[in-house]
């Protein structure tokens, strides 16, 4: 039987480059999934993207010869991480991005930190440096910037839907990069994956049947452009390598850096949907990067 001390563990370069990978992919997943939308709806948008992703995770790993049945010790972790990170998250932010712009959506989902900074060091034990501190408080403070209460249009209710949609999709990754952190893995997450995807899937689905039974989908370049960025690359790919840097690296650490999604989201969005970057968002930007920077330096 394989023991969790056995798995082979990644450099910490090839961690890193992951990680700037993962931000990249992300980033470019907002207006990616903003553009979907318009031909599809977005619950089954989110739904059709983790079921593409499952099938095409299934064939490779099949076809790597790494596919192995899950034991009953891999259940908690494959459930914790497929609902709450492949699942709840995906489909959190594609309900919240379809009332919220593409930009804000995404650094409005990543306050991340706000969940995961309390827990990790009460629960978790994990160790704070003053950089890292003034890491997360800069990084916050940006989003503060852009999201605080006086921003908010209070009496405009898609306005109020679509932002608490994107903060449970902020809690439910929290929940995630907690579970990756701490609970014990007794195989790689390349094997786990497949199954992971799977968990999340299956809710989503069921979800999906429940709020829209008939949906109106059109099929055309655009949807299979979208739909085969964001699943295969959005989810599929960058999932597994966010699983890799949210096991090797402390959760603080993992839900700061991720700060930079949003910075990329915001630059794409901008290009892409001609989304203007207001004086809020380049300060917005100034602190999350600066709170980068802090993390980026801190001692280990």
């Amino acid at each position: 039987m394989l023991a969790a001390k056995t798995i082979q563990q990644p450099s910490l370069l090839k961690v890193y480059t992951m990680f700037a990978t993962v931000i990249l992919v992300w980033g470019l997943s907002w207006p990616m999934n903003k553009i979907g939308m318009q031909t599809i709806p977005p619950i089954w948008f989110a739904t059709f993207r983790i079921l593409i992703a499952t099938i095409c995770i299934f064939i490779l790993v099949a076809g790597l010869k790494r596919l192995v049945l899950p034991q009953k010790r891999d259940l908690p972790l494959i459930l914790s991480m497929g609902i709450f990170q492949m699942g709840f998250f995906t489909m959190f932010i594609n309900l919240g991005l379809f009332y919220v712009d593409a930009g804000r959506s995404a650094i409005l989902s990543y306050t991340t930190p706000f969940w995961i900074l309390p827990i990790a060091v009460l629960f978790f034990k994990e160790k704070l440096s003053f950089l890292k501190i003034l890491g997360f408080m800069m990084g916050m403070t940006g989003v503060i910037t852009l999201f605080g209460p006086w921003s908010i249009d209070w009496s405009d209710h898609d306005q109020l839907l679509g932002n608490g949609l994107l903060l449970l999709a902020a809690i439910s990754f929290g929940v995630a990069l907690l579970c990756a952190r701490n609970m014990t893995w007794y195989r790689p997450a390349l094997e786990m994956l497949p199954w992971q995807l799977l968990a999340g899937a299956i809710p989503v689905l069921a979800i999906a049947l429940i709020l829209e039974p008939t949906p109106v989908i059109v099929v055309n370049a655009t949807t299979v452009f979208t739909l085969s960025y964001t699943a295969m690359l959005g989810t599929a790919f960058a999932n597994w390598c966010s699983t890799i840097v949210s096991k090797e690296l402390p959760s603080v650490t993992v839900s700061i850096g991720f700060l930079g999604v949003p910075i990329s989201g915001l630059v794409f969005s901008a290009f892409i949907l001609n989304e203007p970057i207001t004086t809020a968002i380049q300060i917005t930007m100034f602190f999350i990067l600066g709170g980068l920077l802090c993390v980026a330096f801190a001692k280990k």
